[in-house]
């Protein structure tokens, strides 16, 4: 037996407008942390609501004290071109070179649609220093501050 995958138009899904983000009431924070691989390893710091390492689930970002929080944006546009912005800088450093066929507008898209159905973002990638970079876009209600 043959099973065949329909080809999927990811560029035409990526142009659509979802407002789930809307209907949710949600607005971003912004987290990142950079800091030596022994560290980001550590399960019981990452698990600790008061540690600045990256946490192990995205949504326990939120738990962080306010000092973490990199900005707050109020629409899924400003949102993305932070996550973008954070995304080019760490790949620049990255010890692994970006493959030739990443599409850089693809990925942007993807970012905001992400961003637009209502879901976080998170990124990590070890760049030089031995160090790992991480950051968020995590959604939350307009009612949190």
């Amino acid at each position: 037996m043959t099973v065949t995958i329909p080809a999927f138009d990811y560029a035409a899904m990526y142009r659509q407008e979802p407002t789930v983000w809307r209907e949710l009431g949600l607005h971003w924070h912004a987290y990142s942390w950079r800091g030596d691989g022994r560290t980001w390893a550590d399960d019981a710091q990452r698990g600790s609501d008061t540690a600045d390492v990256t946490p192990t689930a995205v949504r326990d970002w939120l738990k962080r004290p306010g000092r973490q929080i990199r900005g707050t944006f109020a629409t899924p546009e400003e949102a993305a071109a932070w996550v973008v912005e954070n995304w080019t800088r760490a790949r620049a450093e990255a010890l692994t070179p970006v493959p030739e066929w990443v599409d850089e507008a693809e990925q942007a898209a993807a970012v905001l649609y992400t961003l637009r159905c209502g879901n976080d973002i998170s990124r990590g990638v070890w760049v030089r220093g031995q160090s790992m970079f991480s950051f968020a876009m995590v959604g939350t209600s307009d009612g949190c501050h």
